[in-house]
């Protein structure tokens, strides 16, 4: 297992030196060339005193005390997966948690009331190793709090491990039930209730939808966001008049059509030629699809030759991405779905982020960035009133309310699960956006 420290106010100078050796040769060169020679060396020699002479002097610098008014370095732990199949995540992740703590010195450094120090653990997709991850934090470093972990099979060993030792964690995992660990355990994850439940609110309340149908993979994913969109959409009132399965990876979606909106096939003539025509006998307001954009490609085109058409298509996080409108084009415009981020979002903290992001990394950032940032931007606030005393930290967390962040105002429940306002996006004239 990997650790890594960075310190947002650390001094340093590393000199690398290169012996360099004379050949016996040079000295048979012409006059002319031995002068250039000897020159050059003295140049070099002279170069490695004038920065051995800055090595001493910042590391001078960097022993000084420091100033009576700066604040005390407080340790923030980090648990991710770094190495292994999921590193791609844990490295969006860290992204996001190096920007908030300022770690790269930005000329506008926004943590100015605290010295904060991160603590980095590589725990791969390893339980035993994400949970000696925690204690090592604990017992080591002395970490105040932490920030992780992601995966769920990861995830409650260490809240467990958490909650056991007194350290307030925000998890980052979508792992069922993870704060029931204890007070001590926080999230700021896109729940899949919160998600479904803005969706069905959206298309009743906004849209005035009462009748529901819902074609949902058979997907760990689908079934929770497709169950939890029926109960949703049946406390507000409104109607699921049908509901339809289909096979995770499958590419053909016209059985599963027919029978959901119960088409009726014709054919007729048309001079030699034979014209079928298909006719949908169960009407509905909205068709609820869970699912990703690659099959949303596959799907949109199926309705339009079914002529299943004048219904609002909804959808989950998964439609969120510029692909979508490449591989369904205009047979998902004027659909709506929800996220827990957007990188085209106008909100002034979503922007401020983003701006910060794409300048440091010269990227757009994804979604776990963007968690991950807004995860250590509250710690750091829970920190300016608290500093390191773990319970004082945890209280403040509790007691946080509407903190502007990356991925909107969020508010801990009583659960400690992160309540926020999502992000509602339409595809409007070719192109994903925010609904204001």
């Amino acid at each position: 297992m990997k650790s890594t420290g960075f310190k947002n106010k650390a001094i340093g100078l590393r000199l690398k030196a290169e012996e360099r050796t004379l050949m016996p040769s040079a000295y048979s060169l012409q006059p002319f060339v031995c002068a250039i020679l000897y020159y050059s060396i003295f140049c070099i020699i002279s170069s490695i005193f004038y920065i051995l002479s800055l090595q001493t002097a910042f590391s001078e610098e960097a022993s000084l005390p420091p100033p009576a008014d700066a604040p005390s370095s407080v340790h923030l732990g980090v648990i991710l997966p770094l190495s292994g199949k999921y590193a791609q995540f844990g490295e969006q992740a860290l992204k996001g948690i190096l920007l908030a703590a300022d770690i790269f010195e930005s000329s506008s450094s926004e943590n100015k009331d605290v010295n904060l120090e991160i603590i980095v653990k590589d725990t791969k997709d390893d339980p035993l190793a994400t949970e000696k991850a925690v204690e090592e934090l604990s017992a080591d470093e002395g970490v105040a709090a932490i920030i992780g972990p992601l995966l769920s099979i990861t995830a409650m060993g260490a809240a467990q491990k958490a909650q056991k030792l007194k350290i307030p964690m925000i998890a980052l995992s979508q792992k069922p039930g993870l704060t029931n660990a204890g007070d001590y355990i926080f999230r700021n994850f896109l729940s899949p209730l919160e998600q479904a439940r803005t969706v069905a609110n959206y298309a009743i309340d906004k849209l005035k939808c009462k009748k529901f149908a819902v074609l949902y993979p058979n997907s760990p994913y689908g079934i929770e966001l497709a169950n939890l969109f029926k109960d949703e959409v049946k406390k507000s009132k409104g109607e699921i008049v049908a509901d339809e399965q289909y096979k995770e990876g499958q590419t053909y979606f016209g059985k599963e059509i027919v029978k959901l909106f119960k088409i009726k096939e014709t054919e007729k003539k048309e001079g030699r030629r034979k014209m079928q025509t298909f006719e949908a006998a169960v009407a509905v307001d909205a068709l609820y699809i869970p699912g990703y954009f690659d099959t949303i490609g596959l799907i949109a085109p199926h309705l339009a030759y079914y002529n299943v058409k004048d219904i609002k298509l909804l959808g989950s996080n998964g439609w969120n991405s510029p692909k979508l409108i490449e591989l369904a084009n205009k047979y998902v415009e004027g659909a709506v779905f929800a996220d827990g981020f957007s990188p085209a979002s106008k909100r002034e903290a979503t922007l401020h982020f983003v701006n910060n992001f794409k300048n440091l990394y010269g990227a757009e950032p994804e979604i776990l960035s963007a968690q991950a940032y807004d995860a250590v931007k509250m710690v750091i606030e829970a920190m300016i009133i608290e500093r390191e005393k773990k319970q004082g930290i945890r209280n403040s967390l509790a007691n946080l309310r509407d903190f502007h962040g990356a991925t909107g105002d969020i508010t801990f429940g009583k659960d400690r699960e992160a309540v926020k306002n999502l992000f509602m996006l339409e595809v409007k004239n070719g192109k994903i956006v925010e609904i204001n």
